[in-house]
């Protein structure tokens, strides 16, 4: 049984034509040269479209990944300057007494020196905590930057 088709224009109209002019050997090659091409076709969309999804899925680990590395030096981050905070306040009551006793006692004369020092290197300490945090924000912004452009627009 053959099915109706209609024609709507001129050109397809030829076509029609052409076709049912050729014989059916050449009909039938024709429409296995579009079976294979389709089938390549379909091939090579199939191989693009998987190759996508990869690259696509390994971008959205990675961004998970920076959230979360970001997440926890945040967290870490937070819990050295809470650590550092409690350190001061013993520092700070740690000088307290000694500069009482020190009134008392005088060959614990040296403790507010030693005392004076570990502020010092407190203070030190919190400064380069600071800027390796600064430091690495900004190396995980110019990262996630990087990735932006690398990800496929789509």
């Amino acid at each position: 049984m053959v099915d109706a088709h209609v024609v709507t224009t001129g050109d397809d109209y030829r076509t029609a034509v052409a076709l049912f002019k050729k014989s059916k050997k050449a009909r039938q090659a024709e429409l296995d040269e579009m079976r294979n091409q389709l089938r390549d076709l379909t091939s090579q969309l199939a191989a693009l479209t998987s190759s996508q999804a990869a690259s696509s899925g390994q971008i959205d680990e990675l961004v998970t990944r920076l959230g979360s590395l970001d997440a926890r030096i945040t967290q870490v981050g937070t819990e050295v300057t809470h650590q550092l905070g409690e350190l001061s306040g013993d520092i700070d009551s740690l000088a307290q007494r000694t500069t009482a006793m020190g009134d008392e006692i005088s060959h614990l004369g040296d403790v507010p020196t030693i005392v004076d020092e570990v502020r010092t290197d407190q203070a030190r300490l919190a400064n380069e905590q600071a800027r390796y945090e600064i430091a690495f924000r900004q190396d995980l912004a110019e990262l996630a930057e990087r990735l932006q452009r690398q990800r496929p627009n789509g």
